[in-house]
């Protein structure tokens, strides 16, 4: 570890690690089991509520650009507390919804506070680690990423059998909470930061984005998921009637 972290150590700083990088899939997975409740209570149809999937997946993808610039910027640990402090508003503002537009609303400024905390995680890691030490602690944060969306729907399920859908965003608020208290710790890994201006890292954007091997790469990891969630938006309820046979 090239920066000491004398509250949180070896141990406490990885687990910082993996609880901000579960919180995508699970703020994504945690509520698919009551997308049929919500259409219900929020007296709305299911491609609005579907909606609320496919809109925090555009501005989480934004979100991810913006914040990068702003994380070399002004450090670290003040972007992730900026954005985990979003995060647990916003999940607040999604329980306390009741009517589906202000839910869209809510997952948006959800997305946008969670996607700078996926960005932290990310560099935090190559400010920490080098060489082997970091293909292992990114081989263990992409365990706990792959078990995040086996778990949370199951989680989600309990939630909605033992309470509500609105439990479940009250659950996403106290784990963005918990990990603010774990950010609280963390002591700044960023040292030299760049003299030039976040507007100048943001126009460096485009630079990249005339690479072809980026384009290639970004097609390749970007197409597969977009059809798993594609899927999932589309998927429709489905309810067996009295006459034995499944309909739509």
């Amino acid at each position: 570890m090239k920066v000491e972290q004398p509250i949180l150590g070896k141990t406490g700083t990885l687990a910082l690690l993996v609880i901000i990088s579960a919180i995508p899939p699970l703020t994504t997975d945690i509520y698919l089991p009551a997308l049929p409740t919500m259409v219900e209570t929020l007296n709305t149809d299911q491609t609005m509520v579907n909606l609320t999937l496919s809109i925090y997946f555009i501005v989480y993808a934004v979100g991810v650009l913006f914040w990068g610039p702003l994380s070399e910027k002004f450090g670290r640990k003040s972007i992730m507390l900026f954005g985990l402090g979003i995060y647990v508003i916003a999940s607040l503002l999604c329980a306390l919804s009741n009517v589906i537009e202000m839910l869209i609303g809510a997952r948006v400024i959800q997305a946008f506070g969670g996607s700078a905390v996926t960005v932290v995680s990310a560099v935090i890691v190559k400010d920490l680690y080098d060489g082997r030490e970091r293909e292992k602690i990114m081989a263990t944060i992409m365990s706990f990423i792959i078990i995040a969306p086996l778990v949370a729907p199951v989680l989600g399920a309990l939630l909605l059998k033992a309470w509500s859908w609105q439990a479940m965003f009250i659950a996403l608020a106290i784990f963005g909470s918990v990990s603010m208290v774990f950010a609280f710790c963390f002591r700044e890994t960023l040292d030299n930061r760049p003299t030039q201006s976040v507007f100048r890292s943001w126009g460096r954007l485009i630079v990249v984005m005339k690479s072809p091997g980026f384009i290639y790469l970004l097609a390749i990891f970007t197409v597969p998921p977009m059809a798993l969630m594609a899927f999932l938006a589309a998927g429709d309820v489905w309810t067996p009637p009295l006459n034995g046979r499944f309909t739509v």
